[in-house]
């Protein structure tokens, strides 16, 4: 049984706030969404399918297993590591917590977390990044990732429009964020985002942006 003092710092060792060391970066980008089989191509899922996309235009085509959990890896990219989070949106910071620990207990590596999900409040096509100590915003995958994990990661929001029903009608987000990309949204996320997100990536294996914070 853990002491109070071996829990408070096992805690704080998940939860800690990312920052520059004499270890050499490892930079684990990891997707939040639904499960697949049944919100396969949702506007909440967006993050699984840009990830997909990444691991196929990017070479990500190889498996790398830390303590029993698959990443995937590029050889020409050793610094940086895909992984989807398995399960439900809300359940996000639950089931990333554990192969976050195992990438943390790596004592070669400096670990940095970096977030894939939807954004309501960005036009589709649109990206943007957001700095350590970020609020959720009321994003139900982002305040599970604080609650079991903390805000010691970036996020890389991936705009999936507005619905104009939303302020007349509760139940509107709800649908929207559930309902399928089109052919053709589908398709401009693939030509747009993708290779946004692939440059973001780039930029942050020079350190830009995953040591800044709010």
């Amino acid at each position: 049984m853990l002491s109070f003092l071996q829990f408070a710092r096992k805690a704080s060792s998940l939860t800690r706030i990312a920052a520059p060391n004499d270890k050499p970066v490892l930079i684990l980008v990891v997707s939040i969404g639904n499960p697949e089989a049944q919100y396969h191509g949702t506007r909440h899922s967006v993050g699984h399918l840009i990830l997909k996309n990444l691991c196929e235009s990017q070479g990500f085509s190889q498996i790398k297993q830390i303590n029993g959990f698959k990443f995937r890896c590029n050889t020409d990219k050793p610094d940086v590591l895909l992984y989807q989070t398995p399960g439900f949106m809300n359940l996000s910071g639950k089931n990333l917590a554990k192969p976050w620990k195992a990438l943390m207990a790596q004592p070669q590596w400096n670990p940095v977390l970096v977030v894939l999900h939807d954004e309501l409040d960005l036009d589709l096509g649109k990206v943007r990044v957001r700095k350590q100590n970020s609020s959720a915003r009321g994003h139900n995958g982002l305040k599970s990732i604080q609650q079991h994990i903390g805000k010691g990661y970036n996020a890389i929001q991936i705009g999936i429009g507005r619905d104009s029903n939303r302020e007349k009608d509760p139940d509107a987000v709800s649908r929207y964020v559930l309902s399928k990309f089109s052919a053709q949204e589908a398709e401009q996320l693939h030509q747009q985002v993708v290779p946004q997100v692939a440059a973001i990536i780039e930029e942050m294996r020079q350190h830009k942006h995953i040591f800044e914070t709010l």
